[in-house]
């Protein structure tokens, strides 16, 4: 197939999750492009937290709350940001397309941005790709990035079939010892077993892959 890979990464821990997924899908015979998402935003980590940190303490409840989630998420306003000229602004001709970018809170705000903007995106079977600090937990990385990522997608008449995040076990603010805590508690594994690069890693690597192409024809 002929397939675009799309990403955003802003510290480069996405962008190396992305070409591994590059890799794979060309050893198996398809025909990769790359579209690396370039965010026009001059803040920092800290600038761009501050854009949705009203939104935190929704989040928070949103844990402890499958009802209160479902509608949480589905009432999301998701923020964007500028992002720059595309080389493939039109995905007509692509089979399939995948979108990758680091979590922030929802979607990254340069990859809502792409979703909306990017032309002939009606149709498509997409591949969603995502990396997040913590460990996986189900429900804070997971299911808030999954389910975001979908109603998005969604919107433009598209369909996601199938997801891979991958922890970076990395946060600009400084906060993956609280992660390596937690990492301990919820799965009794220190967070490096989950990081991109892992055997873990690689083996959810290769079973989305295998997934977006078997659901991908």
């Amino acid at each position: 197939m002929k397939i675009l890979i799309a990403y955003f990464s802003r510290t480069g821990f996405t962008e190396k999750l992305i070409y591994k997924v590059k890799e794979i899908l060309e050893s198996k015979g398809n025909s990769i492009s790359i579209e690396k998402i370039q965010s026009m935003s001059k803040d920092t980590c800290l600038g761009e937290i501050c854009k949705d940190v009203h939104h935190y303490p929704l989040i928070f409840l949103s844990l402890f709350s499958k009802s209160w989630r479902k509608r949480y998420i589905a009432a999301y306003t998701q923020i964007e940001e500028d992002i720059g000229p595309l080389q493939y602004s039109d995905v007509s001709d692509f089979d399939m397309i995948c979108v990758g970018g680091p979590k922030w809170a929802h979607v990254s705000y340069p990859v809502a941005r792409y979703l909306r903007e990017v032309r002939g995106l009606e149709g498509k079977r997409i591949g969603a790709v995502y990396t997040f600090g913590g460990p996986p937990l189900p429900v804070f990385e997971l299911e808030t990035m999954k389910e975001s990522m979908n109603r998005i997608v969604k919107g433009r008449g598209a369909s996601i079939v199938a997801h891979l995040g991958i922890s970076s076990a990395y946060h600009e603010l400084g906060i993956i010892p609280l992660f390596r805590i937690m990492s301990r508690i919820r799965f009794c594994k220190s967070i490096d077993y989950f990081k991109s690069g892992s055997d873990f890693s690689d083996k959810l690597t290769r079973e989305f892959c295998d997934s977006l192409l078997t659901k991908g024809t």
